[in-house]
């Protein structure tokens, strides 16, 4: 009977262990969602860049579960559940996948660039590089140095595009500021020159009734004669 209780205790207890296990993990990717390159779905989600629209479903599914609100207790659960969600929405969006792809490529082409400088100043690289075929590029691109580096140099040229976007709307702003104001302006122009018609037109019964008063009670002119 005392190894029947013990052996509830202990599966009990290896239950509770998991739970906290698992909530742990749930607050870690929490952490991590929230601490990611805020320009960069794919690393949101977790994702290489060559992932499928399906990798990006499947994915999104699996880690939106472990930050689900209902089901994490982590304070900032639900903000990482929306990045989540926001990331695979860019990811499914055909023209917001292909601008962060096109970034992905010449980032690319800016560290290929690079090591081809590299392997010009090491003979010894650029001889096995020959022989190889090209095999050791193709294996340096699949390395976890490459990736990183990529990773790196994607965030890089996404940050200089949004920079770029976010001069260009302020000076949208500014010139869509400027011509309101000139607007403004001529409204108020057009405004003061109505009101100023419309007092002047107010005035003339009174003006003309002054001239003609005027007229009535005038001084005859004396007319002077030297003969």
């Amino acid at each position: 009977m005392g190894e029947s209780n013990s052996s509830v205790d202990e599966d009990l207890l290896l239950k509770e262990f998991f739970a906290e296990v698992s909530e742990v993990e749930r607050d870690n990717e929490v952490v991590r969602i929230l601490s990611c390159f805020k320009l960069n779905p794919f690393e949101f989600l977790k994702l290489p860049f060559d992932s499928s629209l399906d990798d990006v479903k499947k994915q999104y599914r699996k880690l939106s579960l472990m930050v689900h609100p209902d089901k994490c207790k982590h304070p900032q659960a639900k903000e990482a559940f929306g990045a989540l969600a926001k990331a695979q929405q860019q990811l499914l969006d055909q023209q917001e996948r292909d601008y962060i792809l096109s970034q992905v490529t010449a980032a690319k082409e800016e560290l290929r660039a690079k090591r081809k400088k590299q392997l010009k100043k090491d003979t010894a690289s650029k001889l096995k590089s020959l022989v190889d075929e090209g095999k050791s590029e193709l294996e340096y691109e699949q390395s976890e140095e490459f990736q990183q580096e990529l990773k790196l140099k994607v965030r890089e040229l996404l940050t200089e595009q949004e920079w770029r976007r976010r001069k260009m709307a302020m000076r949208i702003s500014e010139e869509e500021g400027r011509l309101k104001k000139d607007e403004e302006e001529q409204k108020e122009m057009w405004k003061r020159k109505r009101e100023h018609e419309e007092q002047w037109e107010g005035t003339r019964e009174q003006r003309v009734s002054s001239w003609r008063d005027f007229m009535k009670s005038g001084k005859k002119v004396k007319v002077i004669k030297y003969w």
